[in-house]
């Protein structure tokens, strides 16, 4: 299993790939707080229609799901291209006092992750491959809640 710094240094380093937002993240360029800390990270690479041409339409955009010792951000990529190299994309920010409820749902192929606050509609609701990223979400989910847990506790 990769550690956090291997998967740091993985969408630092990758080219036009990964989108700038998601190397900012993780390089606490955009969004963090002065003192927050990347505890955790699941990166969910881009997906196309034909896997072995990259330049076949995208199937599923990237998402970065990132937990930090105050709460959990959220970007993922969007799909209509202003310009060659610079995609849109929507982010979030919730901090662990916020969350209400998580959802881990894992099928044979396919799984789910989702995040509650306080509306009835979840803040964060993201759609895996099991196959690929099993591991990663169990790791990451159990992360979040015992963060959740200490939050609670304070």
């Amino acid at each position: 299993m990769r550690t956090l710094k291997d998967k740091i240094a993985e969408i630092i380093e990758a080219d036009f790939e990964v989108h700038q937002i998601f190397k900012d993240v993780v390089k606490k360029q955009s969004i963090f707080t002065e003192d927050e800390e990347i505890e955790g990270l699941v990166f969910i690479k881009r997906e196309h229609v034909n896997e072995r041409v990259e330049s076949s339409p995208v199937f599923s955009s990237a998402k970065l799901l990132v937990a930090t010792n105050q709460g959990l951000v959220y970007a993922e990529e969007g799909f209509k291209e202003i310009r060659d190299d610079y995609f849109g994309y929507k982010m979030k920010h919730i901090y662990y006092d916020k969350i209400s409820a998580m959802e881990l749902d894992m099928c044979l192929l396919q799984g789910y992750f989702k995040i509650m606050t306080s509306s009835k509609e979840p803040e964060i609701s993201v759609e895996f491959n099991t196959a690929k990223y099993y591991r990663e979400f169990e790791k990451f989910v159990n992360k979040i809640r015992k963060k959740r847990v200490s939050y609670n506790n304070h």
